[in-house]
């Protein structure tokens, strides 16, 4: 699992790159033709990151309830988030992916709750939620490319 772990890693310094060459309004924008926005997209990632993994293990994520809330599957940009939350997020996308490799490597990560994915893949262990994240950030930064294009016309 290292690969694994460490293809997440890059995946996340990839994704705050990408947020960090945007300003705070250009993230919050939803364009013409999109559902939501960049930093939803963001916050999206690291939420359903904590709910595969430390959730359906039966253990508390690492990140606060209300971003949870904020930007599990279903929700939508409500709020525009200023740039001490942009920057919080930032900060979270990377010390969870080092907290997470940690943990992992620990073994704290003893039980799994199957889940069907809504991609139609079901997730029985830790190490299928490893990949079948990595598969779901690298298409939110498929689209967060998307969205980023948009903001430059």
């Amino acid at each position: 699992m290292n690969y694994e772990l460490n293809m997440l890693a890059q995946g996340r310094k990839n994704l705050v790159g990408l947020i960090s060459r945007h300003n705070d309004k250009q993230l919050n924008l939803i364009p013409s033709g999109f559902k939501n926005n960049l930093i939803w997209n963001f916050g999206h990632i690291i939420v359903s990151h904590q709910i595969l993994c430390y959730q359906k293990s039966g253990l508390d994520p690492v990140v606060p309830a209300a971003y949870i809330d904020q930007f599990k599957r279903g929700t939508t940009p409500a709020d525009p988030l200023d740039q001490d939350q942009i920057n919080q997020l930032k900060t979270l996308a990377v010390e969870t992916t080092t907290r997470f490799k940690e943990d992992y490597q620990k073994g704290i990560f003893r039980e799994y709750q199957s889940y069907q994915s809504l991609y139609g893949v079901e997730l029985n262990s830790i190490e299928d939620a490893i990949v079948f994240n990595n598969t779901h950030e690298g298409i939110h930064l498929g689209y967060m490319m998307a969205l980023g294009k948009s903001l430059a016309n």
